[in-house]
């Protein structure tokens, strides 16, 4: 039976629901022309289906490629749907699709339609997550460590572990500006959490002090003669330095701080 195109699906952004999508490509005999998420714009006449985010079936796609086409092409899909790839949604559909045609030699076909772009872009996100592992910086707020950061990828979910399991006694926050996210850790647990805006209070001049002492670290440990800019850009990539202590503006602390947290904001 010739694939319908004539139509657009519409989710709600999350892994279950672009999983949905490619269920209801196959349960309508359909292949969408584009697959939108809750924030993207429109930009075609064809018909919107709406596509609810369903636990169960959901399950039965990842099932079914676990089955079909082994651990590798199943965890390769739900890296795709971390990544910033354009219209990353259309080519998790048509590398599934692939990989229930020719199972696990799917993965290999790196000439193949879908399978280079998803591995380009699953690449991207690893390397930018294990980045990040090194270039995060805390500061600590009312007893809580917060980082920001700016990434291209939805990287929390990698980063997850990482910091889990090298402070699984502290209570932290990474908050992603971009996706607006946040993985909230308590000692025994994390989670990730959507959120708008994270508001804190003003900084202790215990935390200023500790601040201005490893920027003025920074400025001292180089050998002017030996400085290589170029290398370090390779190395630090400039889109990482304005999260980073070192690089922003040094502090002078001032005699009396509030720290009392915002609600609903810090761990409690």
């Amino acid at each position: 039976m010739p694939l319908k195109e004539e139509i657009v699906y519409q989710y709600d952004g999350t892994l279950d629901g672009m999983l949905c999508c490619i269920f209801a490509s196959y349960e309508y005999h359909e292949l969408p022309a584009s697959i939108f998420g809750p924030d993207e714009q429109q930009t075609t006449l064809f018909l919107t289906r709406l596509i609810p985010s369903d636990p169960e079936k959901a399950d039965r796609v990842l099932k079914g490629l676990y089955r079909k086409a082994g651990t590798e092409a199943a965890e390769l899909v739900q890296l795709c749907h971390l990544t910033c790839l354009p219209d990353k949604e259309r080519h998790a559909l048509g590398f599934v699709r692939l990989a229930m045609k020719l199972g696990r030699t799917a993965c290999s076909m790196l000439t193949g339609p879908h399978v280079c772009q998803i591995n380009q872009a699953v690449r991207f996100l690893q390397t930018e997550a294990h980045h990040l592992c090194g270039f995060i910086r805390f500061t600590e707020v009312d007893r809580t460590l917060v980082s920001m950061i700016t990434p291209k990828n939805n990287v929390l979910p990698l980063l997850d572990s990482h910091f889990s399991d090298r402070f699984p006694e502290e209570r932290f926050i990474i908050y992603d500006r971009t996706h607006r996210l946040a993985l909230m850790h308590l000692p025994g647990s994390s989670k990730i959490v959507p959120l708008r805006e994270l508001k804190l209070p003003a900084l202790s001049a215990h935390e200023l002090d500790i601040q201005t002492l490893w920027q003025r670290f920074h400025e001292t440990i180089a050998i002017e003669g030996r400085i290589n800019t170029s290398l370090q850009q390779n190395n630090l990539p400039l889109r990482f330095r304005p999260d980073m202590t070192e690089f922003q503006e040094q502090h002078r602390p001032s005699e009396s701080f509030s720290l009392s947290s915002p609600k609903g904001v810090l761990p409690q």
